[in-house]
């Protein structure tokens, strides 16, 4: 199969988030690899590089592509409680 045209698939992901720690409120620009997969969830995180505070970031916000590149190293629960 040929690629015709790309889209948007590979183009780069970043957003614009104000820390939520009450005591730094500090406006970073978060990249692709800022964004870290939480353990046992489908939920992503980023921290802050002023207080180290992590910040959630919203799953609908992230591109699917960023969703699965990031999540890769995520930890499952195997469901066994032995």
């Amino acid at each position: 199969m040929k690629v015709l045209e790309e889209g948007k698939w590979k183009n780069p992901w970043s957003g614009e988030y104000v820390c939520c720690e009450k005591s730094c409120g500090a406006k970073l620009l978060v990249e692709e690899a800022d964004v870290k997969p939480v353990d046992y969830a489908s939920d992503f995180y980023f921290v802050c590089s002023v207080c180290g505070h992590k910040n959630n970031v919203k799953v609908n916000e992230l591109p699917m592509r960023v969703r699965e590149e990031r999540g890769k190293g995520r930890k499952y629960s195997t469901g066994d409680w032995d």
